[in-house]
Formats: C-alpha cells, structure tokens, sequence
C-alpha cells in the first residue's frame, strides 16, 4: 500500500490502485497512525483523536469497529495492536511525507547545486495540497501538519537557493 498525506489523505494499492477508506472517522484514525508511522499510537489517545469529548458509551469497542474497517481497507498486517497501542507498518518509501524527507536529505547531502536542486523539485512535486487536508481540522494532528508546512516551507527555499547557485546569481 502506498499513503499520502501531503495533500488530502490518498490510499492506493503498489500498482497505483485506489483504496476506498469507508467514513471520515476511518479515515481520520488512519490519518493519527500515519502522523505517528512507526509508533504505537494508544488506544485511549485513538479515542480521544476520534471523538474528544463525545466518546461512544463503549469508547474501546468503537475503536476497536473503526480498527477492523480499517485493516478491512488497507490490509489486516498493516494495523497491529501491542500493549503499547495500535500501529500503521509502512515503511519511508510508502508514504508520501517519509519520501518527501528522503528526498531533501539526499539533496542536502549534495554538493551540486544542480542536483539539489532537482532533488527537492522532486520532493516538492510530491505536495498536492496542504498537510492532511481533508482531515486537518483535527485538532491532534496540528503538530504533524505544522511540522510538515515548516518542512516544506524551508525545502522550498532551499531548492529556490539551489535554482540561483544553477544560475549563477548570488551566493553562486
């Protein structure tokens, strides 16, 4: 499976297939666990993230309905549970934001002014919107969306330095 996130949420299969992620509740937790890929997330801030002050009478069978049509979606390996809480297994390269990141580190690693330039035109081709944006006015994930924009903020004056050095102007 393949996720984006810059831009509005995106699921597709590898072969670029889109994946329906029933309801906006289904889609907000796959959302939190994509903001926190590679970390358990636990449940009751999963409850939390899903309903704030609302939480269903039974909080962790809700969450547990909104899990299970996730893993439905996406794959029943790709969500697991540990004591710690619930986690997304994805690797850099299947989400957008982690290739994003790949992306403007190999290009800082360059020396070429040239190819960090392509480099992070490559990384900021990737952003089709702003942050999660069909889920950002949830409050939980303004620190993942803030730290995407600063992220892609300096990348993009970065790749403008890169474009002047090409260029020839200052500071080439």
């Amino acid at each position: 499976m393949r996720f984006g996130v810059l831009g509005p949420l995106e699921v597709t299969t590898a072969g670029g297939a889109p994946v329906r992620v029933p309801e906006a509740k289904v889609r907000l937790l796959l959302a939190v666990l994509l903001a926190h890929r590679g970390r358990a997330v636990s449940a009751d801030r999963l409850v939390d993230a899903l309903w704030g002050d609302t939480p269903p009478t039974r909080p962790l069978g809700g969450l547990q309905t909104k899990v299970s049509l996730l893993r439905r979606a996406v794959g029943a390996d790709l969500v697991t549970y540990r004591p710690a809480g619930y986690q997304l297994h994805a690797s850099a390269d299947d989400v957008d934001a982690g290739r994003f990141a790949v992306l403007v580190a190999r290009a800082r690693a360059h020396d070429d002014p040239g190819a960090r330039s392509a480099l992070l035109g490559e990384a900021l081709d990737l952003w089709r919107g702003p942050a999660f944006a069909d889920v950002a006015d949830a409050g939980v994930l303004a620190p993942a969306i803030r730290q995407l924009e600063e992220l892609r903020l300096v990348a993009v004056e970065e790749w403008a330095e890169a474009r002047l050095e090409v260029a020839g102007g200052p500071g080439g």
